[in-house]
């Protein structure tokens, strides 16, 4: 008993956190929105409860099967991202369920694959390139619009309950399914899909898949976090590997912080009258 009761605290803690993610991401624009839903903030947990209960090789040989499947988020993310632009014309069950079947295609054609720590990460490399290149006309959608739809009082405890749901399905089972497969349902894109499914009513289409495509840009940091993951937990222990794992998700998010930061100086720059010029005001003449 006491045990279900830790995996029932730990499942809705997870729960929390991801809702809590997701409905920041969802009023801070497309930038803010892809940054903070691509934090490690279900996978992460998902680990921490992986760790209280398998050695440091299972760990590790979990991450690196959450490292190559990752390459399917980044098919999941794109798929949404060209096919969000068509709603409501496209359903959300034809955007995100799209979107998820090509996550599953993906993961089984990758799961058929014994891939080597080299090969996962090219797999990632050429996927990421890919998917940047195929959204970014997405990215030209300069901000999220407010909703105007309200939020049905069901929407956030429902997206709890699937969010703690997949978590405690994969710790439960991650003794049946052993690391590899443990590693890729880790890393199933719940946080990603309740998202889509929340917003595209909101906020529109071109907006939702503005954000898809700023999580792929800010999803390499994920990338690099399960890699992190895989590399320490042997060595140092999976305590040391699961904050590794943080601080490299954490790095890169403040990586693209700085990067975007330095983007706008030159441009805020170039829009600032120069000196003696005066703006003009209503009440001057021509």
């Amino acid at each position: 008993m006491a045990i279900w009761t830790a995996l029932l605290v730990k499942a809705v803690a997870t729960a929390l956190i991801v809702v809590i993610a997701s409905v920041a991401a969802e009023a801070a624009g497309p930038f803010w929105g892809g940054l903070i839903i691509s934090l490690p903030i279900a996978a992460g947990p998902a680990y921490v409860m992986l760790s209280l209960q398998h050695d440091a090789g299972f760990i590790a040989a979990s991450a690196l099967g959450s490292f190559a499947a990752n390459a399917a988020t980044f098919v999941l993310l794109t798929v949404i991202a060209l096919l969000a632009p068509r709603y409501p014309r496209y359903p959300r069950y034809i955007v995100i369920g799209g979107g998820v079947s090509s996550w599953l295609i993906a993961v089984l054609a990758i799961r058929a694959v014994e891939f080597s720590l080299g090969g996962a990460a090219l797999l990632n490399v050429v996927v990421t390139v890919l998917a940047l290149w195929l959204t970014r006309p997405a990215t030209r959608v300069p901000a999220v619009a407010r909703g105007t739809r309200r939020r049905g009082w069901l929407v956030l405890p429902l997206r709890a309950a699937l969010v703690g749901l997949v978590v405690a399905s994969v710790v439960t089972a991650s003794r049946a399914l052993g690391p590899g497969v443990t590693g890729m349902a880790s890393v199933f894109p719940v946080a990603f899909t309740s998202f889509a499914f929340l917003v595209l009513p909101r906020v529109g289409g071109a907006a939702a898949a503005a954000v898809m495509a700023a999580a792929i840009r800010a999803m390499p940091g994920f990338a690099l976090s399960l890699l992190a993951l895989h590399l320490v937990a042997e060595p140092f222990g999976a305590w040391w590997a699961l904050l590794a794992m943080l601080s490299t998700s954490l790095l890169w998010s403040a990586g693209m912080l700085l990067w975007r930061t330095a983007r706008a100086r030159p441009a805020a720059a170039v829009s600032a009258p120069g000196p003696g010029i005066c703006r003009s005001s209503p009440s001057q003449g021509a």
